[in-house]
C-alpha cells in the first residue's frame, strides 16, 4: 500500500520575491485602512476619556505630541488611502485604453507616491507647528 510522505513546510520569505509596485500600493492601500481603523478606535477612546473623566480637558491635550502623531498619522493613512482608491475606481471606470494604460504604468504609480509624500510632509509640518 502507497503511503506518501509527509509535506515538509518551509517558511516563506516574502522578502525574497520581487513584488512589481503596483502590488506593493495595493499593500500600503490596506495597511492604511487597517491604520484608519486604528486611529478612529483611538479618536474615539480620547473621546470617551475626556467625557468621562472631569479633569482631562482636550485644550489641556491639544499640543501633547501623542496627539500631534495620532494626527499626522490618521491624515497621512486617509490621503494615500484617498489617492489609492481614486486610482483604482480610475482604473476600473476608465474605458479609454490609452488612460488605461497610464494608470498602470510605473510613473503614474511613482507620481501618486510621489504626491503622496509632498501632501504628508506639508501636512506634518502643518500639524506640528
Amino acid at each position: 500500500m502507497f503511503s506518501p510522505e509527509k509535506p515538509q513546510y518551509r517558511p516563506i520569505n516574502l522578502l525574497a520575491f520581487r513584488f512589481p509596485l503596483n502590488a506593493w500600493l495595493s499593500i500600503l492601500h490596506r495597511i492604511t485602512g487597517g491604520l484608519l481603523l486604528l486611529c478612529l478606535i483611538a479618536y474615539l477612546l480620547l473621546a470617551n476619556l475626556i467625557w468621562l473623566n472631569q479633569e482631562i480637558r482636550l485644550s489641556a491635550l491639544h499640543n501633547h505630541w501623542l496627539l500631534l502623531s495620532l494626527h499626522t498619522l490618521f491624515w497621512s493613512s486617509l490621503m494615500f488611502h484617498w489617492l489609492s482608491g481614486v486610482r483604482h475606481l480610475l482604473a476600473e471606470t476608465l474605458y479609454d485604453k490609452p488612460a488605461y494604460l497610464w494608470l498602470g504604468q510605473s510613473m503614474s504609480q511613482r507620481l501618486m507616491l510621489g504626491l503622496w509624500l509632498f501632501l504628508s510632509l506639508g501636512l506634518a509640518y502643518q500639524i506640528w507647528h
